[in-house]
């Protein structure tokens, strides 16, 4: 393997004085005028500059994606570090981390150290990136400093009490600047302009600080719903969307589909994690409402959502926002907690339980294990309460199907087929519930379809909804008893139920492979 020494070279892009030409901390003692570390063998971040060289660095996590597929057969995150050598207007390094199983990749969070030994300088269109790659690479992530019983990786243990006083000091170094990388990512300068949701409108692209409220994979995309908490009146055009957050009107939700890498990207964004989305485009959708796209670059690939902690100085404003709603509409809020309440549901659940039907031979598996299955095909039984749906209208669970595209129109009110301009009267089942596990820890998207729809809904054909409010309403009724109060608000949850799960994948338009979880072998008896 290559040596880590001596890297430094002149086409770094910022000169040492651009930064203090020393920081003493304590025992630890960083000398920006040299490429090394405090920790023996190691470099500082800035110093990483000669492409191809095998380097070791320490560094603070001020960003990072989630973990994913990669276009291979290995899973894949990205990481931004920072440390002192690394000016404050430059957002840091990003590393690149492959393995060959999702549960290898690292379990990160922003403010941690992060250590990387033997990790492939690489130049990618003029930006210094850092690949760990399976074969050549270690490392180790430390979320608490203040815990000296650390294990380390073989080859960092000789060097263990450095690393632990170096991390100590970046920790400090972090809490003392006035103004930190490590939660001060989101303020870095961008050529496109950083928008609320209130200030949107169409054909512009926008960087946008949200919480996230839903993640929904379709077949080709994943839609991802997203609110900072202000209102936008072309957002709420149609309620079509899934029920909303604790009441939030649909002005203050926008969708954004995500496309191609982002997609792989958002599918496992969990609800209530604040992002960073960046170089989205702004458009009016077929209905009238205003959406927006994150598309990806074949050949360029840059992250493009990073998840932010909750302590980023942004953040803050945001979390005021949601605070001054959730305190507005305090007494709404307490009256979704008292519909919810379990001494309320208890028989309505037990009975409910009761009338649902699936394969009862198929083990049974953890959402979050269906959700980490590597394999193409997989059949499942899990266990979980419905939390969201989509469409938000039972209307429009039942849309005109076009037998010669092998296609189900968007709407139920299309009468001709959007592609083929064929007259429609045949109608299918096509809607989503939301998941959650009995913790509430994990969440599965299901989608309830075609031939598995009518099983599910065994007794109930797929008709138009919107003119035949008698079978609406039989369906309705038969609904409730597994959503309870979930259309009322999503302070609620239906109860807990056994169903069956297909896990598999599909190719999308741009021959890229998503997961699609579709229900099946199971009834809601009437």
């Amino acid at each position: 393997m290559s040596s880590v020494s001596s890297l430094d070279s002149e086409s770094g892009q910022h000169s040492d004085e651009e930064v203090p030409e020393t920081l003493t901390d304590e025992n630890v003692n960083v000398s920006l005028t040299s490429e090394h570390s405090p920790v023996n063998g190691f470099i500082l971040l800035q110093k990483a500059r000669l492409p191809g060289a095998l380097v070791n660095v320490v560094g603070v996590v001020v960003s990072y994606t989630p973990n994913r597929k990669s276009s291979g057969t290995d899973y894949t995150c990205s990481l931004t570090l920072v440390d002192p050598s690394i000016p404050n207007n430059v957002k840091g390094i990003s590393v690149n981390i492959f393995r060959s199983r999702k549960e290898h990749l690292p379990d990160l969070s922003v403010g941690s150290i992060f250590i990387g030994k033997h990790l492939r300088i690489n130049t990618f269109h003029e930006t210094t990136q850092l690949v760990a790659t399976k074969e050549e690479s270690t490392f180790k992530v430390i979320c608490d400093v203040a815990n000296q019983n650390q294990q380390f990786p073989f080859n960092m243990r000789q060097h263990a009490k450095e690393i632990m006083a170096y991390a100590n000091y970046l920790r400090r170094w972090c809490a003392s600047l006035s103004n930190p990388k490590v939660g001060n990512y989101t303020s870095i300068t961008s050529s496109r302009q950083r928008r609320r949701i209130e200030e949107l409108s169409p054909h512009i692209f926008f960087d946008l600080i949200a919480e996230v409220v839903m993640v929904y994979p379709t077949e080709n995309a994943v839609d991802l719903y997203v609110t900072d908490f202000t209102e936008n009146k072309r957002l709420g055009n149609r309620e079509y969307r899934t029920n909303t957050p604790y009441g939030l009107p649909n002005e203050s939700i926008l969708q954004i589909t995500l496309w191609d890498e982002h997609a792989e990207d958002g599918e496992d964004l969990q609800i209530g994690t604040f992002v960073l989305l960046q170089n989205l485009h702004a458009k009016i959708n077929t209905n009238g409402d205003l959406v927006a796209a994150l598309h990806g670059d074949r050949e360029l690939r840059r992250k493009k959502i990073n998840v932010l902690d909750k302590n980023d100085v942004e953040i803050a404003k945001l979390i005021r926002r949601r605070n001054a709603y959730y305190e507005e509409h305090q007494n709404s809020l307490e009256y979704h907690e008292r519909d919810s309440s379990p001494e309320l549901e208890s028989d309505a659940t037990e009975q409910s339980i009761t009338r649902i039907k699936c394969n009862n031979n198929i083990k049974l598996t953890d959402i979050d294990d269906i959700k980490d299955c590597p394999e193409p095909v997989g059949l499942f039984r899990t266990r979980g309460r419905v939390i969201s749906v989509i469409p938000s209208n039972f209307e429009d669970f039942s849309r005109p199907y076009c037998h010669r595209c092998n296609k189900i129109m968007n709407f139920a009110e299309y009468e001709n087929c959007t592609q083929c301009f064929k007259k429609l009267k045949v109608f299918k089942y096509d809607f989503g519930l939301l998941f959650e596990d009995e913790l509430g820890a994990g969440t599965l998207p299901v989608l309830i379809t075609n031939e598995d729809a009518n099983t599910f809904l065994d007794g109930l054909p797929p008709v138009n909804l919107y003119k035949n409010p008698m079978f609406l309403q039989k369906l309705k009724d038969r609904m409730h008893k597994l959503l309870g109060n979930v259309l009322k608000s999503q302070a609620s949850c239906g109860p807990l139920i056994d169903f069956c799960v297909m896990s598999y994948e599909v190719e999308d338009e741009c021959n890229k492979f998503i997961r699609i979880y579709k229900m099946f072998d199971t009834i809601l008896e009437d």
